[in-house]
């Protein structure tokens, strides 16, 4: 299906009944249509129908239709609420991606640039990267951050740069090279209750360069629960690109890693993050209009698991420390509601690590992170995740579990600006302190929202 038949498909379904508006997030916040899934439809029809014009005149990106049309688009978290409770389960999210695609200007030029010169060129995102880790360090980004308030909101989110990336601690976590350039294999732990599959790991961005503990830690679980884990060469999931409507880039990416990912004689393709396996399974939607590389990617889709997924399936010891105080759970909208994997975390934190589980209200409404939603939409962004804090405070809960990057750096800074002294951790995380298994490396915690975790 191409995107103008699916943007086609999709418009007519809608018959403007309104049960979305209650499960939106942004639209409680704003009680504004055009922040509801039903008034960013009607305004799609309106300009397919020829109410609304894009002149020459109102197609400039200054214009006041284009901002509005704007506004509305790029408003949507993505997070597929409104599907769920749509009746006629209505992909308003992929509708948003296209419409972003096809606003005046295009999507912005930098995310074009940033495929081209970054995300296809890993060493070079790990060089900016490194950089930036420097900068931040040594505080120059506190200097520059007075140039833009941007800067500044990105600095409070985003928490310090870990001086070793995920990809530079393999040898330190048990992989050695093997065979094809770039490569790592982690042999099955010799004590492991059974001989489970061979995995390829999925290293996401944000897993590589800000918080690779969790990735630390499910790599060591799951060959605790004797898998055999390959990490080799890849290449962003394309979902940042995606997210802003530049499908050329995403379909770039997505082409890139079935080229590196394919012929690994894997049993799954595994990741913690539930953002990037959430996207590798819509690789063959992607590159529908390309019914070779569609298919390899379909074979690909259905190897990508979630490693909660995966890890339930396997028997673990008895955890030997548990975690003290209560533990309540997140789902990540790209894990739940987009993979429907909601039982697994839950089951893992009550028996693979012991943990005292108390359910969190609304756990599946959004936590208003969506990867750099925050930066674009900030005042939005932190009514939605005042909601989500609330929660989190009603539960009395210590420990904060999740399963996607994106959300543990949102919520820690929530809760970090509330003044709670909750911790935010990976589900990999507590699972693996409960199982026992750390490193040499002691990295040291911040209660509000820091984890203290040990892999």
């Amino acid at each position: 299906m191409t995107d103008d038949e699916l943007m086609e498909q999709e418009l007519v379904r809608c018959n403007k009944c309104g049960y979305c508006l209650s499960t939106c997030p942004t639209y409680n916040v704003e009680f504004s249509e055009g922040q509801a899934a039903r008034g960013r439809l009607v305004l799609l029809q309106a300009l397919r129908d020829g109410e609304l014009a894009l002149s020459q005149e109102n197609q400039r990106p200054d214009s006041g239709l284009v901002q509005e049309l704007g506004e509305a688009v790029s408003g949507c978290l993505l997070c597929g609420a409104c599907t769920e409770a749509c009746f006629s389960a209505i992909h308003t999210d992929e509708l948003m991606v296209r419409a972003r695609a096809g606003m005046p200007g295009g999507p912005p030029k930098g995310v074009r640039l940033l495929t081209r010169h970054f995300l296809l060129r890993p060493e070079r995102l790990t060089a900016i990267m490194r950089l930036a880790g420097v900068g931040r360090r040594t505080g120059m980004v506190r200097l520059l951050r007075r140039l833009s308030p941007t800067l500044e909101l990105a600095e409070e989110l985003v928490e310090p740069a870990p001086r070793e990336f995920l990809r530079d601690r393999l040898r330190e976590i048990g992989f050695h090279p093997e065979g094809r350039s770039g490569t790592w294999v982690l042999p099955r732990d010799p004590r492991a209750l059974t001989v489970g599959p061979r995995v390829v790991y999925f290293i996401g961005c944000g897993t590589n360069y800000q918080l690779p503990e969790p990735g630390a830690a499910a790599m060591r679980l799951l060959a605790r629960a004797g898998c055999e884990v390959v990490v080799c060469p890849h290449v962003c999931c394309g979902l940042p690109p995606y997210s802003y409507g530049d499908l050329v880039s995403a379909r770039e990416l997505a082409r890139r890693n079935l080229e590196l990912l394919g012929g690994l004689g894997a049993d799954f393709l595994v990741t913690e993050c539930g953002s990037c396996g959430r996207f590798l399974k819509r690789y063959p939607e992607l590159l529908a209009e390309e019914p070779d590389l569609a298919r390899q990617a379909e074979a690909l889709g259905e190897q990508v698991r979630d490693f909660t997924e995966l890890l339930a399936t396997l028997p673990l010891p008895e955890p030997v420390n548990p975690p003290a105080g209560v533990v309540t759970y997140h789902d990540p909208c790209h894990l739940g509601r987009g993979q429907g994997v909601t039982e697994e975390p839950r089951r893992l934190l009550r028996e693979a690590a012991g943990a005292k589980l108390v359910e969190l209200p609304e756990a599946n409404w959004c936590c208003g992170g969506a990867g750099t939603y925050n930066l674009a939409h900030p005042q939005r962004s932190e009514a939605i995740l005042q909601r989500k804090v609330a929660n989190i405070e009603s539960t009395g809960a210590e420990i904060v579990a999740t399963a996607c990057p994106a959300c543990l750096l949102q919520l820690r800074h929530g809760l970090r600006m509330s003044g709670s002294g909750a911790v935010v951790k990976h589900v990999a995380e507590i699972v693996a302190e409960a199982q026992g298994l750390r490193s040499a490396r002691v990295e040291e915690g911040v209660r509000g929202g820091t984890t203290n975790c040990e892999t």
